[in-house]
């Protein structure tokens, strides 16, 4: 099996740089990603074009057009590139030399940076400054040779790389040529000596009239007649190099089926189609760079179907062993057979002989003839021309038997070639038999033989079906593991908190500031929804809605679960309300003389506020089947269909629903070696410990008695929504809500004990003193109350309420102007964010500083969208083709239709990744499950879920009906 090409040759350097050349020089840096320690995607744009040069150290260097996976968190290395070449041009990419070096130069001047590729031995990717001295690399190292240094501070000798050289003369190679070893390659002594690769070389053999292959000095090489040949040809190949410098030139992928399915392995790349493959199988491509893209990319997958390939040859040779075995064994037992039949006729035809033989050998013996008496008895009688002794061939005195050479006594001595066809047969015989009764005896054992015949059979029939069978099991599991094996592309949400709701929308939470700086700016769109809470901690929460319809009432709860679940709620334990904006609600538009941090954001209107629900989490698998499986699609069309809007009361009673079924619940929770803690969701919250008791009795009676409504929707308001502090309000009294509206919007959105107090037992003394105070104050109206708290000093809530109006009339006025100056102070708050907040919103996550998303890349995302989600599926069945496994970690409502699931809840003693081991333990022993089924749940990295999770302690439960099953 030929090798297969790995890496870069001088000619296809050049033929790359070219490409390189044409395509993004003078257009600036949008990115730079990483994909692994050594590969590296730089990303270009103009307004009408967009590109991506990706950069492997010692390998390749080419634009590409795949989706390659993205590193969650950027390197050091890949900071670096962001920090210098970002918004930067790319002004020149040459060749330094004859070396596999590349100088890429970004920016100009003393702004100018450099980033050199090595392409040879085990590479670098080098970031210089405009004097070449080295701010960042891969690979430090010292050049043995020179004992040049390569790290932070020291010079990039440029001037040392091997510059290029005219080609060899006529003389020179001849005299080359003959100060070699003899019996020496001829390719192993030029390729060194030669700036354009092997494959040149090869095809200069050929047209030279030389097997490139067996080209041996001394050999099949004569220097005086071939070298002025070969010379002429090397001449001819230099105009390969001028050409792949001019970016003319196509790209040529030759190639092999291998496996019953006629697969495609990629062998070799090359700008050229040289004379040695034209009469292999190629692909052609319009550029080399395109060829070079599509090589690599697909490399991974085909060294995976050969996998499948090798594996399916071995199980078919292994199957054939057992069919020619099988097959022998039958053949034997039916030459055994007709042996003991040939042998049996033979007794009988020469019945006589075979009789006087073995009497006069049991008349010896009867004599008391010693055994060497006997034999010297029959030798005499063989050299005398007895024909009796002279078919005895041996006498086997300790068996008793007499072997005898017999032949047909009415056969032909001779066939038409003139050999003999008649040839005797060594026949054994009992001495204690007659002839008859030792023909047969030879019947009968062929009778055996025929039997065995039978029976073997019959086995053999079976033993095939069952390795055809395992064999057929083994050709499945190969291509089951090369399936699992082939790496998942990660799709583009899961860098976020995400989950798919049961109406079919994608959800999505910001994991930190910064991530929900991203998520506001790249991804709020048009008809999206806004979902957060006035909890410390909680998440900035989106709903996908590309279709602008009204979203269900059933993705909002979700929603606004997640957004509790990933807040200060979850350590409390205490369910909390959250609320929704549309997408033109939220703005980064602070008040004037103010600015916003990372991750913070004005919300501006009427907010929805959404009923508290049980702090429910959840874990389970989604499944992603082949989507050129229509029937597929179609079975699980209706499995996240939208359901009918639900009223509150609806949902109110599935919250109950789920709360009592979690009664039922079993511990699943592994533990460190402590007592695991058992949760009840129906048991009341911890008891707070007591506050300190407040001098103004009035207020005791209404935090104490009072618990109001929440309300559905609040008044118009224009708050800050932070999501790792409490809501904020304005000093400057921005916030367009009445003092009354405000405590009571706080008293129900602190996670705390008291704003449950009017469900909670009264303290100890409280109803006496209750009881006091509404004895005293009876008779009191509110003219009377106002007066008195005058007379204490307490009356602050009426002016400030009266100050609060005058305030709102006079915001009411600047409304307009602020609301026609968004943009602007849109642009001044980002200028006036913190450095520390700018330079952390850099480096999180890899889209961000790109431009936003035309029209065609939208319409490309929705559909992209629409169709995973078609073949994205919680229900997996036998009939489906699965191709790989995704664990989701989503509100416990979300998951009701899930197979594989299991419920989480706040507190509990294990490690995070523990449990989710132990859940994934739980679903491959599924009784329901298939074997592909088992093998994708293996693949699940228990560090993709946890991280996921909410923050603080997790314990998993197993559903009720999980237990029962």
């Amino acid at each position: 099996m030929p090798a297969k090409k790995t890496r870069f040759t001088t000619l296809d350097l050049k033929a790359s740089i070219a490409a390189v050349r044409k395509r993004f020089v003078g257009i600036r840096v949008v990115n730079v990603y990483d994909v692994d320690n050594k590969t590296y995607l730089i990303k270009f744009s103009k307004p009408d074009d967009k590109g991506v040069l990706l950069i492997e150290s010692g390998i390749r260097i080419h634009t590409t057009e795949f989706d390659w996976p993205k590193g969650l968190i950027p390197s050091g290395f890949a900071m670096k590139l962001r920090k210098h070449l970002k918004s930067r041009r790319l002004e020149s990419i040459e060749q330094l030399g004859i070396d596999r070096i590349i100088d890429l130069q970004f920016g100009s001047g003393e702004a100018a940076y450099h980033l050199i590729v090595e392409l040879y031995d085990k590479g670098n990717i080098i970031l210089t400054d405009f004097n070449y001295i080295i701010l960042s690399l891969i690979r430090k190292r010292t050049d043995v040779t020179t004992d040049e240094k390569f790290a932070v501070h020291e010079i990039y000798a440029v001037d040392s790389v091997k510059q290029p050289e005219d080609l060899i003369s006529l003389e020179k190679l001849i005299e080359l040529l003959n100060n070699a070893q003899p019996n020496e390659s001829i390719k192993k002594i030029l390729n060194p000596l030669l700036p354009f690769g092997s494959a040149v070389l090869d095809e200069c053999l050929l047209k030279a009239g030389l097997n490139s292959e067996s080209c041996i000095l001394g050999k099949t090489f004569n220097i005086e007649q071939d070298a002025p040949k070969l010379h002429e040809q090397l001449i001819q190949a230099m105009d390969y190099l001028k050409q792949a410098d001019s970016g003319e030139c196509k790209g040529y992928i030759t190639y092999r089926q291998e496996g019953s399915a006629s697969l495609l392995s990629y062998e070799e790349f090359h700008p050229f189609l040289f004379k040695q493959f034209e009469l292999k199988s190629y692909l052609e491509l319009p550029t080399f760079d395109r060829a070079v893209d599509e090589f690599f990319s697909k490399l991974e997958a085909q060294r995976l179907d050969g996998h499948i390939v090798q594996k399916e040859r071995d199980a078919l040779k292994k199957l054939e062993n057992v069919k020619k075995d099988h097959q022998k064994r039958l053949d034997e037992l039916q030459a055994a057979q007709n042996e003991d039949v040939r042998k049996a006729y033979l007794i009988e035809m020469n019945a006589d002989l075979v009789t006087r033989a073995m009497a006069a050998i049991n008349t010896a013996v009867a004599n008391q003839m010693s055994w060497p008496e006997i034999e010297e008895l029959v030798d005499e009688a063989k050299q005398s021309g007895d024909p009796t002794a002279r078919a005895i061939q041996s006498i086997k005195f300790d068996i008793n038997h007499l072997a005898l050479l017999l032949r047909d006594p009415f056969g032909d001595d001779d066939d038409n070639s003139g050999k003999s066809s008649n040839a005797p047969v060594k026949i054994d015989v009992d001495l204690s038999l007659t002839a008859f009764a030792n023909a047969k005896r030879y019947f009968e054992h062929k009778k055996q033989s025929s039997q065995k015949q039978v029976r073997t059979l019959e086995a053999g029939e079976k033993a095939i079906k069952s390795a055809s069978k395992r064999t057929n099991e083994l050709l499945k599991e190969v291509e089951r593991v090369a399936t699992v094996t082939k790496a998942r592309k990660a799709y583009w949400f899961e860098k976020f908190y995400w989950f798919i709701s049961s109406d079919n929308y994608i959800v999505l939470g910001g994991r930190d500031q910064q991530q929900n700086e991203l998520l506001i700016k790249r991804h709020l769109r048009t008809g999206d929804l806004y979902v957060h809470a006035d909890l410390h901690g909680a998440t900035s929460v989106i709903i996908k809605n590309p279709t602008g319809n009204e979203v269900p009432p059933r993705t909002l709860q979700e929603a606004g679960i997640l957004a509790c679940c990933h807040s200060a709620a979850w350590e409390a334990k205490v369910p909390a309300p959250a609320y929704w904006v549309q997408h033109d609600q939220v703005s980064k538009t602070a008040p004037t003389g103010e600015y916003l941090t990372t991750g913070a954001f004005m919300i501006r209107g009427k907010r929805n506020y959404l009923p508290s629900e049980p702090l429910n989490f959840g874990f389970a698998l989604l499944f992603k089947f082949d989507e050129s499986d229509q029937a597929a699609i179609d079975r699980h069309s209706e499995e996240r269909k939208s359901k009918a809007i639900l009223d509150e009361q609806d949902l109110k009673q599935t919250s109950n629903i789920e709360t009592q079924e979690s009664v039922e619940e079993t511990p699943l929770e592994v533990s460190d070696g402590e007592d695991e803690e058992n949760i009840d969701e129906n048991k009341p919250d911890e008891q707070q410990p007591e506050e300190e008791e407040e001098d103004d009795e009035e207020e005791q009676t209404q935090e104490s008695v009072s618990n109001p409504p929440l309300p559905s929707s609040s008044d118009e308001d224009e708050t800050s929504a932070y999501p790792d502090t409490q809501v904020t309000y304005s000093e400057e009294k921005s916030i367009k809500i009445d003092n009354n509206q405000k405590k009571e919007s706080r008293s129900q959105q602190k996670p705390s004990a008291k704003s449950n107090n009017a469900n909670q037992p009264l303290k100890r003394g409280q109803r006496a003193r209750l009881k006091k105070i509404k004895e005293k104050y009876k008779d009191q109206d509110e003219e009377d109350r106002q007066v008195r708290m005058q007379l204490l000093g307490s009356a602050g809530n009426e002016s400030k309420k009266k100050q609060q109006q005058q305030q709102q009339e006079q915001q009411q006025k600047q409304k307009q102007k602020v609301q026609n100056k968004d943009n602007k102070k849109k642009n001044e708050s980002i200028q006036s964010r913190p450095q520390s907040a700018a330079v952390a919103s850099a480096i999180i996550d890899d889209d961000e500083g790109e431009q936003q998303e035309d029209e065609e890349e939208k319409a490309k995302r929705l559909s992209e969208d629409a169709r995973l989600l078609s073949t994205l599926t919680g229900q997996p069945t036998a009939d489906d083709p699965l191709i790989n496994v995704i664990g989701v970690c989503a509100p416990w409502i979300t998951l009701n239709n899930y197979k594989y699931k299991v419920k989480i809840l706040p507190g509990g003693l294990g490690k995070k990744g523990k449990n989710v081991q132990a859940a994934l333990k739980l679903f491959a022993m599924d009784r329901t499950a298939t074997q592909l089924e088992k093998d994708l749940i293996k693949t699940v990295k228990d560090q993709e879920v946890s991280r996921n999770l909410p923050s603080g302690k997790v314990k998993f439960v197993l559903p009720s009906y999980v237990k029962l099953k």
